[in-house]
């Protein structure tokens, strides 16, 4: 849900560690079976605004944030994770995953995966 670039503030251990860089992440983890890779079952997300202090938007996790009463297309995991845990009472999920309609498009790379912090648009995908 969020990444943060750490600052090292010892001089001895910033040489030691040279170009590293170093993050303090947090996430959200979910007990499911998940796919490995994002599929697309034509499946629909909307976010009902009822998680407290969330009543505009919901932000899932680095690349995930549904505005209230906005649907959105959704991959198999995310419409999962979003339909089949806690979050489950405050989403509409429409669709299921008969129909197979091949890769979804995931969109850009979360940003734990490179420099910076904040949230990136919707749209994209695990």
């Amino acid at each position: 849900v969020s990444n943060s670039k750490l600052a090292l503030t010892d001089p001895a251990t910033e040489q030691k560690a040279g170009m590293i860089g170093f993050h303090s992440l947090t996430v959200r983890a979910f007990k499911l079976e998940l796919e490995d890779r994002c599929e697309d079952y034509g499946q629909i997300a909307s976010y009902l605004g009822t998680v407290p202090e969330q009543a505009r938007a919901f932000v899932l996790d680095d690349h995930h944030v549904f505005q209230t009463g906005q649907s959105q297309p959704v991959c198999g995991n995310t419409a999962a994770m979003l339909g089949r845990t806690r979050y489950a009472p405050h989403f509409k999920i429409t669709g299921d995953t008969r129909v197979h309609h091949g890769l979804f498009d995931c969109g850009p790379k979360p940003l734990a995966a490179g420099p910076g912090n904040g949230i990136a648009p919707s749209g994209s995908c695990c």
